[in-house]
């Protein structure tokens, strides 16, 4: 079978490259190696408002910052969800539930607050039910034209001048199938990247992330009414232990730590719930299901279209996609596919949004995320208890790396010994004599 575009992952990016493809007139076929369409791995669910990134709200001035912001349209029966640097065509319908954010809070053991805006009245992004909005996507590319295979791998893909040639493996078998063009979002760790050249000369990661969240049916914590928190808790974990909302109306409680470490997730969630200066905010909780995965923290390709491919999203670069993010890059590799099979440079159009679209190509970015060292890391309950009240007394919001970076002068005169253990160590300047 011949199509004009096979893509590869029906999540956020792949699903609105079909709809988008097939909505411009491409026939398209869609392969989703889960049996349904549903965000089963652990991702994202919060659609952020604004510019800000994930570890700083910096907005770089040392690229042009082109990311994808949402406006959002809320109705009782179905929403949309616009967004504003795209076209009209990327509007979304949506009908699912909408869980409001108004802050991002970090809490130390004895209950202390910094928080990501200096108040709880704006909202600053919304849970969404991302199996709704995936269906959603899916089904109106379906209602175009688009071709859908679940159940469904991509083992193979080689690309060449013309067109791609794909092997595919469901439960009936082996197939291969032909397209002039493919759009590859099969998420991280993907096999693909390697087979297509993408990953030459990529540096390795530094370091795989394990994540595991547990799926709650409540919480007894009223600051989750408005925060998505951060528990900072040294004595049981040396990373951030998160909680936040997970729709239809669940929670989720999550933790991370370096693969291969002695760490024990199960455990450190446990004793979150159970031990913690929180445990009473789990008393009457049931956990309903939980989701791990591993994560890679390798540098993101540059060039993520080449010859008659196109990656997109978390394959191409570590957890910078979120669900904004990865809408537009499914819209604009859809749009670069026509544009390339016009006869036009579809890939220099993919490439150079993908540039200004995320972070990771900025210095300045990169630096701002790395001013301070992660809080349990570095601090026992004491000190975090004693740097996060100090951040309320002085009426200090923001991210941390932010707000602590730039009151970083009086933070080393109020609490040195806090101060020396949580900034990373200026770099070294390089000797002017040394050739």
């Amino acid at each position: 079978m011949h199509y004009d575009l096979i893509i590869i992952g029906a999540g956020p990016g792949g699903s609105m490259a079909a709809r988008t493809a097939a909505r411009d007139g491409l026939k398209v076929l869609l392969v989703e190696k889960n049996k349904e369409i549903m965000a089963r791995r652990l991702c994202s669910r919060l659609l952020r408002l604004g510019r800000g990134g994930f570890g700083t709200d910096k907005v770089p001035t040392d690229i042009e910052s082109r990311r994808v912001t949402v406006s959002i349209e809320i109705d009782k029966d179905h929403s949309i969800i616009r967004p504003k640097t795209l076209p009209a065509d990327a509007e979304i319908e949506y009908s699912g539930t909408w869980g409001p954010c108004f802050n991002d809070s970090w809490l130390s053991p004895s209950g202390h607050r910094l928080s990501r805006d200096p108040d709880d009245l704006q909202i600053t992004g919304f849970v969404v039910d991302k199996d709704v909005l995936l269906q959603g996507l899916v089904r109106e590319a379906c209602e175009a034209g688009c071709e859908l295979r679940v159940g469904t791998r991509c083992i193979a893909i080689e690309d060449g001048p013309d067109g791609v040639v794909a092997t595919l493996k469901s439960g009936t078998g082996k197939e291969t199938v032909r397209a002039r063009r493919a759009i590859v979002a099969d998420g991280s760790f993907s096999p693909l990247l390697a087979q297509l050249g993408f990953d030459e000369g990529r540096p390795e990661a530094r370091f795989r992330l394990k994540f595991l969240t547990l799926i709650l049916d409540r919480v007894d914590a009223p600051i989750l009414d408005r925060h998505r928190i951060k528990l900072c808790l040294p004595s049981l974990h040396n990373g951030y232990v998160t909680l936040g909302q997970w729709p239809p109306g669940k929670f989720q409680l999550g933790a991370s730590t370096v693969a291969g470490s002695s760490v024990h997730l199960p455990d450190i969630l446990h004793k979150v719930m159970t031990e913690s200066p929180f445990a009473d905010w789990f008393a009457n909780t049931k956990s309903i299901s939980r989701i791990g995965c591993n994560m890679d923290l390798r540098p993101p390709v540059r060039e993520p279209a080449r010859g008659n491919v196109i990656c997109v999203g978390d394959n191409a670069a570590y957890a910078e996609a979120a669900i904004k993010g990865a809408i537009g890059f499914g819209y604009t590799a859809a749009k670069s596919t026509v544009t390339a099979l016009a006869g036009g440079d579809g890939n220099f159009a993919y490439n150079d949004f993908w540039l200004h679209a995320v972070n990771y190509f900025s210095p300045e970015y990169r630096r701002n995320t790395k001013q301070i060292k992660s809080l349990p890391s570095v601090l026992t309950d004491a000190e975090t208890d004693t740097l996060i009240a100090w951040t309320e007394d002085n009426h200090i919001s923001g991210v941390p790396d932010d707000c602590l970076s730039a009151n970083r002068a009086e933070l080393t005169t109020d609490l040195p010994n806090i101060a020396r253990k949580i900034f990373a160590a200026p770099p070294k300047r390089q000797d002017s004599r040394a050739a």
